[in-house]
């Protein structure tokens, strides 16, 4: 588990110099860094970057970097979205609706109001739109 997280650590910090994308357009806060609205430093094709698909934190004018740092994973899960919250534990696996108190990306944290026992719950975004519980 430690190598995994030691893993994902080496990999932001690798992203974190990495690239070398410009915006080719206007890219508003929240809308995704595509190979359409973002290009290389040297004119080329943004294709294949690991910043593709993030969506930017603060407005990005033509010309200025696209960093790790000005990033975020896409949200999956919304405020007041109605989301699955899980908790397992072994062979043990309880199910229940709750409401989100914020956004969040893949393996983000997020806050859920648990609608039947009106309990706050974190958890963490998996890749299907379900929370975690922790």
């Amino acid at each position: 588990m430690m190598s995994v997280i030691a893993l994902g650590f080496g990999m932001m910090s690798a992203l974190a110099g990495s690239s070398s994308l410009v915006a080719a357009e206007v890219i508003r806060a929240g809308d995704p860094v595509t190979a359409y609205n973002s290009t290389t430093e040297d004119g080329g094709a943004a294709t294949g970057d690991p910043l593709l698909g993030r969506e930017v934190l603060r407005t990005v004018y033509v010309g200025k970097p696209i960093t790790y740092e000005n990033t975020r994973a896409p949200v999956l899960v919304r405020r007041n979205q109605v989301v699955s919250v899980k908790y397992i534990r072994g062979g043990l696996e309880i199910t229940a609706s709750g409401r989100a108190l914020g956004e969040a990306g893949v393996n983000e944290p997020v806050t859920v109001l648990n609608q039947q026992s009106k309990q706050m719950v974190q958890g963490i975004v998996q890749e299907e739109g379900w929370v975690l519980a922790q």
